[in-house]
């Protein structure tokens, strides 16, 4: 446990640094151009200081979190708040502190904010963290955040550089933009207009590049143990699968022996993600504290991230995250269920019931029944790529062979989510 705390720290502290040398840079450029800006907005040092600002204006943009020009990020997003018929409330600010400890600061403080001011769309970022969005209450059942996750993709793929990456403010406005026409696509000129302006993308660094990638070998050096028994539970069980004849013929493989992701499996994923919603937002207000319901949220928005990236590991991602998120919401009710595994071999098989001691080790696999009983070995569930064609989704270098779906670790919500974060 202290290993991965450690791990995420180390990658938070490096995202962190990156983030606040870009935004200085950025703020230095802007200064002359709006001197008296970063004055606008008093500073808010805990959370009911920000509860009493947004009681007042519910747009609240920090100078840090504005892009140099704090009177123009809050028109920007006042403007499109205008569109929305339910409440809309946004914080872009530092971490609150009070909140400086707590996991999930922006998902924590959402709720505290809905338990004071009510119902209504929330979107909040803070400097060292990632965002987090929430609808609740009436008028919002339809509200999603792929919408504006389809637009920052659309933003920083046309934008110039050669790692462009959306800005807090950018991608706040398309969340409320969004909003006005819950589950519509924002229009290509919309999204480029927003794209366009000097407070949309990051400045770039010569060293984001560097920075990202020393991120990424300080966590696994700093994760070392973790990543040797995940490595070891995947590199035995390909070991042991790749070899071995199938005695099997259902549903799972092709008649090549690949096991691919099923053709409707984000309809599947869209589905489960609905329900889980509608689960979400029935909860009252005094039960969103709670573990199970913070851990349905996080999953909740762990597979709006990758929904719709158009990879088919992404999209099984989702479904897994989508039942840990349902089954979550069970356990409000039921706490003796166990928290939602999928089987390892593929996800697709539906949850985990039984474990596998793998190549001979002393390493258990969580696995579901039938490839508990197949003794010849199952296919993995697999992916085609360009260049190397078919491959077990455990040879990719993803979140999902990392994590086996959530299969081999307790936290694959927030994994995906650093995951994206680190790719931003």
């Amino acid at each position: 446990m202290a290993v991965a705390t450690a791990s995420k720290t180390t990658r938070f502290r490096w995202r962190r640094a990156v983030r606040v040398c870009a935004l200085a840079a950025l703020g230095v450029v802007l200064s002359a151009a709006a001197p008296a800006a970063a004055g606008d907005v008093p500073h808010a040092g805990t959370v009911d200081e920000l509860v009493e600002q947004l009681r007042a204006d519910p747009v609240l943009v920090q100078p840090s979190m504005a892009m140099g020009d704090s009177r123009r990020a809050h028109e920007v997003l006042a403007d499109a708040a205008a569109e929305v018929d339910v409440p809309v409330y946004v914080v872009l600010a530092d971490t609150p502190s009070d909140l400086a400890h707590a996991e999930r600061v922006a998902e924590q403080a959402a709720i505290l904010f809905r338990a004071e001011l009510g119902d209504g769309l929330y979107h909040v970022e803070f400097l060292d963290g990632i965002s987090y969005t929430q609808a609740w209450g009436d008028g919002l059942d339809d509200f999603t955040v792929r919408p504006a996750a389809d637009a920052i993709r659309r933003a920083e793929a046309n934008a110039p550089g050669e790692y462009p990456r959306a800005s807090a403010l950018l991608e706040a406005v398309y969340t409320v933009r969004s909003a006005a026409e819950p589950g519509a696509a924002l229009p290509d000129a919309v999204v480029d207009e927003y794209a366009g302006q000097p407070w949309a993308i990051l400045p770039e660094s010569d060293h984001d590049r560097a920075d990202a990638t020393a991120a990424r070998w300080v966590a696994a050096i700093a994760t070392g143990t973790g990543i040797v028994v995940a490595g070891l539970i995947v590199s035995l069980v390909v070991a042991r699968t790749k070899p071995l004849p199938r005695r099997h013929h259902d549903t799972g493989p092709d008649r090549a022996g690949h096991a691919p992701a099923p053709a409707d499996v984000r309809a599947q994923a869209e589905r489960r993600l609905d329900a889980a919603r509608r689960g979400l937002a029935r909860l009252p207000a005094g039960s969103l504290s709670t573990p199970p319901a913070t851990a349905a949220g996080l999953a909740i928005e762990a597979a709006d991230r990758v929904l719709t990236s158009g990879d088919d590991l992404d999209a099984v991602g989702a479904l897994v995250l989508a039942h840990s998120a349902n089954r979550e919401l069970d356990r409000m009710s039921k706490p003796m269920l166990e928290a939602y595994r999928p089987c390892f071999v593929n996800p697709m098989h539906g949850e985990a019931q039984d474990t596998v001691q793998v190549g001979g080790s002393s390493i258990d696999a969580p696995v579901c029944r039938s490839c508990a009983r197949d003794r010849a070995g199952r296919p993995f569930l697999s992916v085609r790529r360009r260049l190397r064609g078919w491959v077990p989704y455990v040879e990719t270098s993803t979140v999902w062979a990392r994590t086996g779906f959530g299969a081999l670790v307790g936290d694959l919500a927030a994994q995906v989510l650093d995951d994206r974060s680190a790719r931003r």
